[in-house]
């Protein structure tokens, strides 16, 4: 294929796993599962029938985006480890960009925090909120949905995976203050993937693929934005 410079995103935060390939943080062609049993079975077989539809090699792959997490252990491994091999095998940059910023994103800028949720497995919930611009204030575990009510101020708009399962208890709990994004999953887009990645890259702030790690997180540390 006659291409100048494409991107491969991987996303297996949770359940929900896409790969997309973008040109220049444009997305080209990406596919969305479920994924019933393992993620590590599937990936590799998705991005490469998707560099077969759109006529494009490994070897035209030049900067390999992933979803660092918050998310589910095992799930999260697997997009990760791909990505990162694939990076080290072609000496490619790798960018890697927190998956409740890409649950975000669609919703910044309509003046409201926005507060994306990704569960965290029993009663916890993953969180992140963000500002106007974007940045996101603190990312940390909340050990209840009791926990996330009671720190909702003002009028917030929740959004993610994890806001459709609370979507009837932040509404009755919150009433006004809780404007719900009610999207089906997939929530998360890899077009959003690609589009942080490439800003990313354009900055220079890629990560080393030997030395990174997967966000997890367990028990209520917070954790400052990982810039």
């Amino acid at each position: 294929g006659d291409h100048n410079r494409m991107e491969l995103s991987i996303d297996t935060s949770t359940r929900y796993a896409a790969v997309a390939l973008s040109s220049q943080g444009e997305v080209v062609r990406e596919m969305s599962w479920r994924s019933a049993q393992n993620h590590s079975v599937e990936v590799v077989p998705a991005a490469r029938r998707l560099l077969e539809q759109a006529d494009c090699t490994m070897e035209e792959i030049d900067a390999m985006f992933v979803a660092r997490g918050p998310g589910g252990f095992s799930a999260l491994r697997v997009g990760l480890s791909v990505g990162k091999s694939l990076a080290m095998a072609r000496n490619i940059p790798l960018v890697a960009v927190g998956t409740l910023e890409i649950e975000a994103r669609p919703y910044l800028g309509l003046g409201l925090p926005v507060c994306a949720l990704i569960e965290g497995g029993r009663s916890r919930v993953y969180t992140a909120i963000f500002d106007d611009h974007g940045e996101p204030a603190a990312v940390f575990a909340v050990e209840s949905h009791e926990g996330l009510v009671s720190s909702t101020q003002r009028r917030t708009l929740f959004c993610g995976e994890g806001a459709i399962a609370i979507e009837g208890m932040l509404r009755e709990r919150l009433g006004g203050l809780a404007v719900v994004a009610g999207l089906p999953p997939p929530t998360r887009r890899p077009a959003v993937l690609a589009k942080l990645g490439y800003m990313r890259l354009q900055a220079s702030d890629t990560d080393d693929p030997v030395s990174l790690q997967p966000l997890y997180m367990r028990g209520a540390q917070v954790h400052k934005a990982q810039r």
